[in-house]
């Protein structure tokens, strides 16, 4: 018994696969066509590249002065060349400002105090409030007969209610 790709008998005389379909001869010129292509384009590319570097270096000519120098820098204002640093520092001392004691003017006496501190007095001693008995004045900021400002009076500190 033959065991031959399963087959028990030999295909008969006369019977073989197509030949006819494929012919690999062009096929196989074509491709040898297509890698000689690419080998002289590659060639072709370099030898432009030659070219043009020579060409280059044939019309270079040397830098004026004025391109040699370091440029000066430009007027104020100018762009931040480190943002994130500039923010964190920024940052910092704004929060340095709102959270310690500091003189604002200390020739009329003006002084800063933390933002927790300002609030805490607030909330004791309440917003200015106007006086039931004194109109506003026309102009902003004149003073009444009372000697309040255009009609506003804070509410005194428990403190000082209690030493009146």
């Amino acid at each position: 018994m033959d065991t031959k790709h399963g087959h028990e008998h030999e295909p008969p005389a006369g019977i073989h696969h197509e030949t006819s379909d494929v012919n690999v001869r062009p096929l196989a010129w074509l491709g040898v066509g297509l890698a000689l292509l690419i080998v002289i384009s590659i060639v072709a590319m370099k030898g432009v590249f030659v070219f043009l570097d020579r060409q280059q270096a044939r019309n270079d000519v040397a830098p004026s002065p004025m391109m040699t120098q370091r440029p000066q820098q430009p007027p104020e204002p100018r762009l931040q060349t480190t943002p994130v640093p500039n923010r964190k520092l920024i940052f910092e001392q704004e929060n340095k400002r709102l959270t310690t004691y500091g003189w604002v003017d200390p020739k009329s006496g003006v002084v800063r105090i933390p933002v927790e501190q300002a609030m805490k007095r607030l909330a004791e001693r309440g917003l200015p409030a106007r006086n039931e008995s004194s109109q506003p004045s026309a102009i902003s900021g004149q003073q009444s007969a009372t000697g309040s400002r255009a009609g506003f009076e804070t509410k005194p500190n428990r403190g000082e209610a209690e030493r009146r």
